[in-house]
């Protein structure tokens, strides 16, 4: 059974080359005009419980953190520090959007928070600190 991508997504295709091997098993979206990213969670992602996987869950959480904060700060950053709440079991079929929001920016930390969502339900939340980096131009994705 295919599910189609909706309305309003374009596919997104990450820089770094760990995002890029992921993506092969499944592609990602970004919500165009926004900052949200998105994939259709499908069977090469789950675990042996046959719900996603823990790790790919927290991964697109902190990508999406990286590439969100990017975007709207103009900056480039690197994780510091990360910790997840995993709240609801993500099932293949489902869409899962990534929705950020950035909560404090400093000169050199940057706070930030991720919701993972399936049709507006909270499946996991992720609060992360983020270091600022120089760089010739901004970036972070994973």
């Amino acid at each position: 059974m295919t599910h189609p991508i909706p309305e309003g997504f374009e596919p997104w295709h990450p820089g770094s080359r760990f995002m890029t091997h992921l993506a092969d098993l499944g592609p990602f979206y970004r919500r165009t005009g926004s900052n949200v990213l998105a994939m259709r969670v499908a069977m090469p992602h789950t675990n042996m419980h046959n719900i996603a996987h823990g790790g790919l869950l927290a991964t697109l959480a902190d990508s999406a953190l990286g590439y969100c904060i990017v975007q709207e700060a103009q900056v480039s950053v690197v994780t510091v520090q990360m910790s997840v709440e995993y709240l609801n079991a993500v099932k293949p079929g489902d869409w899962l959007e990534a929705h950020v929001r950035i909560d404090k920016q400093g000169r050199r930390l940057l706070y930030a928070t991720c919701l993972l969502q399936v049709d507006g339900k909270v499946m996991l939340k992720a609060n992360a600190v983020f270091a600022v980096r120089a760089a010739a131009k901004p970036a972070s994705d994973g």
